[in-house]
């Protein structure tokens, strides 16, 4: 399966377009991840700890591999035992530290759930087959997705370089993802785990997408940006806004205190793919290829004008099995 082009090719500087990538898995440890990658292509090897490390100066960039857990990659639990006037970085048990310890008995219970992750570098759009040859490595090395185990809640995040800061640009993407939603869960089929055991890809409210998909909604950059986190004040959205939403108006953002850091970049933090790196037949580009139908339906305004009518409509008249319908209704609006 080939990466499908996007509709709008290079930023509003002419460059061509950006993708970085997040890989989750399980069963492939740190140590292994950056052997791989330098194999790949090349680079060297910067701890920050044991759980996060960087692979810089790559032919391809910076990555990042780390266990996706602030726990562990930001020594969260040191705050308690700090209260209790106990320095873990000082305590010997035998012949090793208390944090090395606590570090060890952690990492085995929390890497069955908690996932490692390989953060690709920006990569111009058309360059991204490049990145198929990792994901085969990856299988290759027995790595664990989605699929392995019905906990399994991994991801693949696609971070894709907006066309322009337009606010009615960024308008139109949103409104075509909540369109496509009920089509891109069964295109995708999203993981039971993902949709329903977690909260890590809540999906928008419906009072969110009767706002945004009404016609008549024109708002300014600040208000779209108020009125999404006013609806959803918080990361988990298969559609993540609020790292664009940091690069554009970061002052407004930053004053927002119950998100957490928001590493702000002029990026779509598109986090509803499954990450089935075990699947033989899995590509990460059938992953992209989805995120492209909604690029097509985000350039083609009269199509959303239209499409909204009808779903409006469809969701005020119906009691039960909307998404079904809705699902059906959008096959017939696709190329």
């Amino acid at each position: 399966m080939t990466f499908k082009p996007l509709p709008i090719e290079r930023n509003k500087e002419g460059k061509v377009r950006t993708v970085g990538f997040e890989l989750e898995f399980a069963n492939v440890g740190i140590k292994e991840c950056l052997e791989i990658v330098q194999v790949l292509y090349g680079g060297d090897i910067e701890w920050e700890n044991r759980f996060s490390a960087k692979l810089v100066n790559t032919r391809l960039g910076d990555f990042s591999v780390e266990i996706d857990l602030k726990l562990l990659t930001e020594k969260q639990y040191k705050t308690l035992f700090e209260k209790l006037n106990i320095d873990v970085e000082h305590v010997k048990l035998g012949n090793e530290t208390l944090e090395s310890f606590i570090d060890d008995a952690l990492e085995a219970v929390i890497q069955k759930v908690i996932p490692y992750e390989i953060g690709v570098p920006p990569l111009p759009y058309d360059q991204l087959e490049q990145l198929e040859v990792l994901r085969q490595t990856l299988y290759e090395h027995h790595a664990k997705g989605t699929e392995a185990f019905i906990t399994n809640a991994f991801g693949t995040h696609i971070n894709t370089e907006i066309p322009d800061t337009e606010p009615d640009t960024i308008l139109r993407y949103i409104r075509a993802f909540l369109l496509l939603y009920p089509w891109l869960l069964e295109a995708g089929e999203t993981d039971f785990a993902r949709k329903n055991l977690t909260s890590f890809i809540n999906p928008f409210p419906a009072e969110y997408n009767r706002l945004v998909l009404d016609p008549a909604y024109a708002p300014t950059l600040e208000q779209l940006i108020d009125d999404y986190h006013q609806y959803n004040p918080d990361r988990n959205r298969p559609l993540d806004m609020y790292p664009l939403f940091a690069s554009v108006r970061p002052e407004q953002v930053n004053q927002y205190t119950n998100l957490g850091s928001v590493k702000a970049r002029k990026t779509f933090h598109y986090r509803l793919p499954n990450s089935c790196i075990s699947d033989p037949d899995w590509t990460l580009a059938q992953e992209w290829n989805n995120w492209v139908v909604i690029e097509e339906l985000a350039n083609d305004p009269n199509r959303i004008t239209q499409m909204s009518k009808e779903y409006l409509s469809l969701k005020e008249n119906t009691l039960i099995g909307f998404e079904k319908k809705w699902c059906k209704q959008t096959e017939q609006w696709l190329p």
